[in-house]
């Protein structure tokens, strides 16, 4: 009798401790990452689906948004792209920056103007401008860097996150159901408030955005 209770007890512990490692893994939150070389984004929001993360500063007088977008989980021959779309809320017309590991390990990241829903993500200038242009990939993570000038776009933005498969080093369609096809919504870069797409319709969720100095 008492060997069962102290199975039924190691059972349950590791049920628990099962539980544990997979909401921890699951559940990240983006207020608790760290950059390298102390690099310091005071907003950041936990994006809904596709395990990805945006952290940013906006400058008021100057409309430069520095950004870092984060898709976890992801693996070395898959491509990762974070946009703004100035004039709707869909694919279609995104000013998008595109980032994947190359078949000879390096980073690609670039910058690439949606114009329509069958695109390999040809590379091009974008509607505003694009410094400081970086991507990292390390622990099945990829972070893409960059600074936008956004004077003629406003504080309120149309966001487009994604992510699909490689062809070598060329960017293949992705999947066009599920959590691929609920990956944008709004931010306003002044309040922090990020707004969601209910499975790519019009109907908007507002979510908490963390803020830390």
């Amino acid at each position: 009798m008492g060997g069962r209770r102290l199975t039924l007890k190691l059972t349950v512990s590791l049920s628990l401790i099962t539980c544990f490692l997979l909401s921890s893994s699951y559940g990240q939150n983006c207020a608790k990452h760290s950059f390298p070389n102390n690099r310091v984004f005071k907003t950041c929001s936990d994006l809904p689906v596709l395990n990805s993360f945006l952290h940013f500063n906006y400058d008021t007088s100057s409309s430069e948004l520095e950004i870092a977008y984060r898709h976890s989980g992801i693996g070395s021959s898959r491509w990762v792209a974070w946009a703004i779309n100035p004039t709707s809320t869909g694919m279609v017309g995104s000013q998008a920056l595109v980032a994947y590991q190359q078949t000879n390990g390096t980073m690609r990241v670039y910058t690439s103007p949606i114009t329509q829903y069958q695109t390999q993500l040809q590379e091009g200038e974008l509607s505003f401008n694009v410094s400081d242009l970086s991507a990292s990939y390390e622990n099945d993570e990829i972070i893409i860097f960059a600074t936008l000038g956004l004077s003629n776009n406003g504080t309120m933005l149309n966001q487009v996150w994604q992510e699909g498969g490689l062809n070598g080093n060329i960017p293949q369609m992705h999947v066009t159901s599920g959590a691929n096809v609920q990956s944008m919504g709004t931010l306003n870069l002044v309040s922090g408030e990020a707004g969601t797409s209910n499975g790519g319709g019009s109907k908007l969720k507002k979510r908490n955005v963390s803020e830390w100095l």
